[in-house]
Parts: C-alpha cells; sequence; structure tokens
C-alpha cells in the first residue's frame, strides 16, 4: 500500500503542475507573447546545459543509492553527506563555467542570469533524500505550496512584456525557496557524519555513468530549442516551446508512476528479488497504457478549439503542432518506465546510456535537415523521431531480460479500443459545440466518462482490480 499511496502523492502533484500551467500559459502567453515566451525558452535551453553540469545526475544517483540503504539510518547518513558534498563541489564549477560564458556571450545578459538562480536552487536541493527512503509527503507538500506562491506572484507582478525578467525571477527564485523549505525535514533522518569520513571522491565516477546519458537526454530535449533560434527565429521557439510544454504536461500524469516505483524497485534489487522486479513492471506497464492512450487521442481531439481560446489566436499554429507531437506520450512513457524503473535501478548503464545517445545524435542530425525545410513543424518530426529510436533501442537491450511482449501489450487493445471510442464521440461533441472554454471543459469530461464506460465493457483489469494493482 506504501507505493499506491505514494502514487496517490505524486498524482496529486503532477495533477497541480497541469493545472498551474494551464491557469498561467493564457496569461503568459497574452502578456508576453510568442517573442516573450520565446526569450524565455531560449535563454532556458542556454541554462540547461550549465544546470546539467550543476546538477551532473546526483540527485538521480543519490535517490537510489539511499533507496539501497533505506533501512539503515547509519549508511543513509554517509551517502547523503557525500552526495551533497558533492553536489556544492559541482554546482560551484557551473557557476564559475556561467560566469566565463556571460565574458564572451553578450546577448540577453541579464535574463540569463535571472535563469541561474536555478543553479543556486540546485546546491540546497534534498528532495532527492526523501524519494530514496520513498517519503513523497513531504516533497510534495513543499511543491504545492510553492506553486502556489508563485502562481499568485506571477498574477501580481507580471503585467507587460518588459515583465519577462520579473517571470522569470518568480519561477527561479520560488525553485530556490522551495528546496531551502525542505531542508529542516532533515531533522532526525541523518547523523552529522565529521569530515574524515566523507568520501565523495568514490561516487564520482557512477555519477558520472548515471550523467553520460543525463547529458545526451538533456541535449535532445532542448537541442530544439537553441537550434530553433539559431536557424529559424524566437518566435518559432516560443510556438515549439507552448507545444511541447502542453504535451509534456499531459506526459507528467502518466510518468508520475516511474518517480514512485523506481526507488521500490531498487530495494527489490538490492534484496535479489527478480520476480517482484517483473512484477512490478508488468503492472506499471499496464498502468501507463491505461492513461497514455486516451491522453493522446484526447489531446488530438481537443486542440484545434482548445489552443485558440487558451493561448490566444496568435498561437493557433499550436494546435497543428499538438496533434504533431502529441503520440511521444506513449514513447517517451515507455521509455521512461524502462530506464527509471528497471536499467537505473538494476545498474544496466550501457544500455541506458546508448539508448540515450542514439536519441542525441539522431535529434540533433534531424534536426539539421528538417529545421531549414520545414521549420517547427521539423523541430517536432526530428522529436519523434528520435524518440522512437531510443525506444527501439531500449526493447532491444532488455529482450532478454523481461517478457517485453507481456509487458507493453498486455491488454493493449482494450485501451486502444476505449480511447479509440472516446476520441470519435469527442470529434463528433465538437463540430456540434461553439468554440467557448465551457465547451472544451465538457468535452474532457464527456470524454473522460466515455472511457471508463468502455472499460468496464472490455473488462478491463485495472479498474477491476484497481486496490490490489501495486500491492
Amino acid at each position: 500500500m506504501k507505493v499506491l499511496k505514494n502514487f496517490f502523492y505524486n498524482m496529486i502533484y503532477q495533477v497541480l503542475l497541469i493545472v498551474l500551467p494551464l491557469a498561467t500559459m493564457p496569461y503568459v502567453s497574452r502578456v508576453l507573447g510568442p517573442d516573450g515566451l520565446g526569450k524565455y525558452s531560449y535563454t532556458n535551453s542556454i541554462m540547461s546545459y550549465f544546470v546539467l553540469i550543476g546538477s551532473l545526475g546526483i540527485s538521480l544517483y543519490g535517490s537510489r543509492q539511499i533507496a539501497y540503504v533505506q533501512d539503515s539510518k547509519k549508511s543513509r547518513s554517509r551517502v547523503f553527506w557525500d552526495v551533497t558534498i558533492l553536489k556544492i563541489v559541482t554546482t560551484t564549477i557551473s557557476i564559475l563555467l556561467l560566469a566565463f560564458f556571460l565574458k564572451i556571450y553578450n546577448e540577453y545578459t541579464s535574463l540569463i542570469i535571472a535563469q541561474s538562480l536555478t543553479l543556486v536552487a540546485i546546491m540546497f536541493d534534498v528532495s532527492w533524500y526523501f524519494i530514496g527512503i520513498e517519503d513523497f509527503k513531504k516533497t510534495i507538500t513543499r511543491n504545492v505550496v510553492v506553486k502556489l506562491i508563485s502562481l499568485l506572484l506571477i498574477f501580481s507582478l507580471v503585467h507587460t512584456k518588459s515583465d519577462l525578467i520579473i517571470y522569470i525571477l518568480i519561477i527561479t527564485g520560488s525553485t530556490l525557496i522551495g528546496n531551502f523549505i525542505l531542508i529542516p525535514f532533515l531533522k532526525g533522518q541523518i547523523y552529522f557524519v565529521s569530515i574524515n569520513k566523507i568520501h565523495f571522491f568514490k561516487h564520482v565516477m557512477p555519477i558520472l555513468l548515471l550523467f553520460i546519458p543525463q547529458l545526451a537526454t538533456q541535449i535532445y530535449l532542448v537541442v530544439n530549442k537553441t537550434m530553433l533560434g539559431q536557424m529559424d527565429s524566437i518566435k518559432a521557439v516560443g510556438f515549439f516551446s507552448s507545444s511541447d510544454t502542453l504535451v509534456r504536461l499531459a506526459l507528467t500524469i502518466v510518468s508520475s508512476i516511474s518517480a514512485v516505483l523506481m526507488p521500490r524497485i531498487a530495494s527489490l534489487v538490492a534484496k535479489g528479488d527478480k520476480k517482484g522486479v517483473k512484477d512490478y513492471m508488468d503492472k506499471s506497464f499496464e498502468f501507463i497504457n491505461f492513461l497514455s492512450f486516451p491522453l493522446v487521442l484526447g489531446l488530438i481531439a481537443i486542440s484545434s478549439k482548445f489552443i485558440p481560446l487558451f493561448l490566444g489566436k496568435g498561437f493557433s499554429v499550436v494546435s497543428n503542432l499538438i496533434i504533431l507531437e502529441s503520440p511521444i506520450i506513449i514513447l517517451i512513457s515507455w521509455s521512461i518506465a524502462i530506464t527509471n524503473q528497471y536499467l537505473i535501478p538494476s545498474g544496466l548503464n550501457r544500455e541506458y546510456i546508448m539508448s540515450t545517445f542514439s536519441g542525441a545524435i539522431s535529434n540533433i542530425l534531424l534536426n539539421l535537415f528538417f529545421i531549414p525545410n520545414y521549420g517547427v513543424y521539423g523541430a517536432i518530426i526530428a522529436t519523434l523521431i528520435s524518440e522512437m529510436i531510443v525506444l527501439i533501442y531500449l526493447l532491444f537491450g532488455i529482450k532478454n531480460k523481461l517478457n517485453i511482449k507481456k509487458m507493453l501489450f498486455s491488454n493493449v487493445y482494450k485501451y486502444l479500443l476505449s480511447s479509440i471510442s472516446m476520441f470519435i464521440i469527442i470529434i463528433v461533441i465538437d463540430t456540434l459545440l461553439p468554440e467557448t472554454i465551457s465547451s472544451v471543459i465538457f468535452e474532457i469530461v464527456f470524454g473522460v466518462l466515455v472511457y471508463i464506460i468502455a472499460l468496464f465493457f472490455v473488462k478491463a483489469d485495472i479498474l477491476l482490480k484497481w486496490k490490489h494493482f501495486f500491492d
């Protein structure tokens, strides 16, 4: 039940991550416009490289190591201080590199400096520890409070295009404050460790093995924006970012299960429980299919009416981009489940590294061809193809370790047929209703009801046995 409890905590937070941007995006898109959003996304993509150096995959590694020893306070304390000191070192190096970069790069300097608060936030982030001990309540409560405060500040302080820097400071500053808030909860969780017992160097090589694929992943997450800004226009970055943000918001609902299961599976790996690992993988993939198929088809069905109402008529092109990009919800959900729930806890670094590099290299090469010829549509196409390549590589990597057919496709036809039924109904209703927000809300609610009813007709196990699904 602990897994189910943590999943619901995480699900509440993931829903909040969707609701809050849905509340702010219409306002921010109209106030800042495509150009302002483009500048934010472009400078954020630049900062992402320094954030990557500062974080160095340490949080993911730290969560895994804490999960391995979560029952021993002494062992937890040693891991915590080793990882914390190493993170202070890497973020300090990243800040120095950023200062050097700003001496030779003179464009959008003030915006990049505002974005740099994220680096300081990383230095004081201890959420990875609580994830490792499977205590999601504290991190999620903290995140909810911080997100709500940032929402109020955005509406109160961001009023014109010139307030872009204020918008950035609210986003980055709230992250920093949120990380400070979590630190007092460490009291009673860990011991202080004398300096001569801290050996953070021994963690460098294992962390680098996790950092390499994260570097590759980050490259093909942000390189689209950077290359669009250089090869097309800042406005194109704004369009791409809007589509990508909305699609990945939907993705967060599905991927929340992977965040919850990673420490649990790591603990099972440490105990040598292979059967338990396989059972959790099978169950989690059925859950992913249950959520991802209706999200993809639902997003496609409502996008043409929703986007002009939500973002404004200046963003109408985003409707087409979402229709093209939305299938990545399924592709990435499957990839995240394989990497975060199986490869990382099992220490299968080679498969993880090679899959992400295949995605990063293919994404860059595809962008070089597609962006000059198709602009922002080309960036979306490159993203889709690269995510397919990553997934295919991962499936080949685990084909001898897990039952892929059972894991991916168990009862998948039930979720696909139910989603198609929902999609057809929404499309019919969409042609009959006026272009209003209330119409979109009705379509979403009615679509969810149709999907659930259809699942009962096909006797989907996940509805009939939900209480025991993650025992």
